[in-house]
């Protein structure tokens, strides 16, 4: 008995709850704006993850990058002699880094490629006219490829000395400020300008390098011949790191 007393009120309960929230026109709309903040709080949550409106304003702002930085000797040789349309090719792979680039912020590699011989060309002379004229020596080069993950190759040609440097990370295009230099980006907020120099995963894969021996020989004189059988050449291989430092503009000038 008692229980079906109990059962009747608490549904006679329920049903002034209900009674009394149609009615009840400022109950309502306090449910209703109690229910959109409630909604709001994970939506505003996710998009200021994203979107830090307090930063917003740096998007107009023009930032110079500096900060700590450096190089690392990869690997390099000397002496290295090509014969005419030989090829030298070296792979490398993340794996191959120096221990301590592991540690840093590497953001890009140089490739140094110097041909020794330039001024004085290792080409031989034979006949009886070469005391009298021997002609000149005729300027060696190499050409070359650079490949590194995730980025277009480079291509390179020298006949004395030539540094090819090649980022390691991707920049947007609209980042750029107008001076023609990745060192002056605008369009972004700090922090995401400092995200975009952080390297990870874009350093995995192989790093190929090939030299392509040009070889010359000069013109030959009367009863004097002249012959080169080779161009000699160092290359050197160095990374760069960076402890990126975003500055405003107006501060950095």
């Amino acid at each position: 008995m008692q229980e079906a007393i109990d059962a009747i009120t608490e549904e006679t309960f329920s049903e002034k709850i209900i009674l009394n929230f149609k009615t009840n026109r400022v109950l309502q709309m306090t449910s209703i704006f109690i229910a959109l903040i409630l909604i709001s709080i994970p939506a505003y949550s996710m998009f200021s993850k994203y979107h830090n409106l307090d930063d917003e304003y740096q998007r107009d702002l023009i930032y110079v990058i500096g900060g700590e930085s450096g190089s690392l000797s990869w690997t390099s040789q000397s002496d290295l002699q090509l014969n005419d349309d030989e090829v030298f090719t070296l792979t490398l792979t993340y794996e191959d880094f120096p221990e301590e680039a592991k540690n840093k912020n590497i953001i890009g590699l140089n490739f140094i490629v110097e041909v020794t011989d330039y001024d004085d060309d290792n080409e031989e002379t034979t006949g009886l006219g070469c005391a009298v004229d021997s002609g000149e020596d005729a300027h060696d080069s190499v050409s070359g490829i650079v490949r590194v993950p995730n980025r277009e190759l480079s291509n390179f040609e020298t006949m004395d000395y030539r540094s090819t440097y090649v980022f390691l990370f991707d920049i947007p295009e609209d980042a750029y400020a107008g001076f023609d230099s990745p060192l002056f980006i605008t369009g972004y907020t700090v922090k995401e300008i400092e995200e975009m120099f952080q390297t990870g995963d874009e350093l995995l894969g192989e790093y190929t390098f090939e030299i392509t021996g040009n070889v010359e020989s000069g013109d030959s004189t009367f009863q004097c011949n002249r012959q080169d059988s080779s161009v000699t050449i160092n290359y050197s291989l160095e990374l760069t790191w960076l402890n990126v430092d975003v500055i405003e503009m107006d501060e950095f000038w």
